[in-house]
């Protein structure tokens, strides 16, 4: 049996998590502070936080990243990937900090 929490690269867990349905690339959109994909738009109180993944560099701080994995009201599953520290969105940040995790 694989170990699927045993550490791998972005590119892996992306492909992972596809096999397990979360097919949509979310964008966040800045200026209008929603999350979308290619039909919806989601504010912070229409969507869930189920996971995320943490992501180093081997020798480059700033490498860091974070892969969220998300779920919408309306059923729509797909994830957003965000660099942490200094490499982050700040906008981002907040936008996911007032979603239910």
């Amino acid at each position: 049996m694989k170990d699927r929490n045993a550490m791998k690269t972005i590119s892996q867990r992306l492909e992972e998590i596809k096999s397990d349905g979360y097919t949509v690339d979310f964008q966040f959109d800045e200026s209008e502070g929603v999350l979308k994909s290619d039909s919806n738009q989601y504010t912070a109180d229409k969507i869930e936080i189920v996971n995320e993944f943490r992501f180093e560099g081997p020798s480059n701080p700033d490498d860091m990243s974070i892969l969220y994995l998300i779920q919408t009201n309306d059923g729509t599953k797909g994830s957003i990937v965000d660099g942490y520290g200094i490499s982050g969105s700040p906008e981002l940040a907040e936008f996911l900090m007032k979603a239910d995790s």
